[in-house]
């Protein structure tokens, strides 16, 4: 440790030079235990938080805006949380959850203001399951659509709505009521 530039009890600088050499003592900073530990856990909270809010690479921002590609076979039911059900010509529930084809404007079975509107929603229904039945097909999410549930349903790239329009079980979906019981 240098003490000044004369040895003690010496008034003449010293000769060899030693003193150079010698570091200074210089105070260190220390940060306390407790503030690295709440500044580590504060980054662990933080890391976790953005894992769970923002998506891994690779994967979609939700999982319901992937096109999911269908393979089950679909049977004629009741419940909307079904595994693999045609619950009416425009709707069915796959996997325990409730989707409806957004590109067609199908006759209600339960609120049919004629039999003739009975009758067509219960065949659309049973065309609409063999449809399904076809083989595998993509069901996208429609974008135009703000209902979370509406789906485009493809089939080598034909639509199934549109498929169900030509048969005469749809009419193309429109904002404006369709009377079914007209004729």
């Amino acid at each position: 440790m240098a003490r000044n530039l004369y040895d003690v009890g010496d008034r003449h600088p010293d000769e060899s030079g030693a003193w150079l050499n010698e570091k200074q003592e210089t105070r260190t900073r220390v940060v306390p235990i407790g503030l690295l530990l709440v500044a580590l856990a504060l980054a662990i909270a933080v890391a976790l938080l953005l894992a769970k809010i923002l998506p891994a690479h690779g994967e979609p921002m939700n999982a319901d805006a992937a096109p999911m590609t269908i393979t089950d076979q679909f049977a004629l039911c009741d419940d909307a949380k079904g595994d693999a059900c045609v619950l009416s010509a425009s709707t069915y529930a796959w996997r325990g959850r409730h989707y409806h084809i957004a590109d067609i404007h199908v006759p209600s079975a339960t609120d049919a203001r004629c039999p003739a509107e009975a009758d067509r929603a219960q065949r659309g229904r049973a065309a609409l399951a063999a449809m399904l039945n076809g083989g595998a097909f993509e069901a996208r999410p429609d974008t135009a659509d703000p209902d979370p549930s509406a789906r485009l349903l493809l089939r080598d790239g034909v639509s199934i709505g549109q498929l169900m329009i030509l048969k005469g079980h749809a009419k193309a979906w429109s904002r404006t009521p369709i009377g079914w019981c007209a004729g």
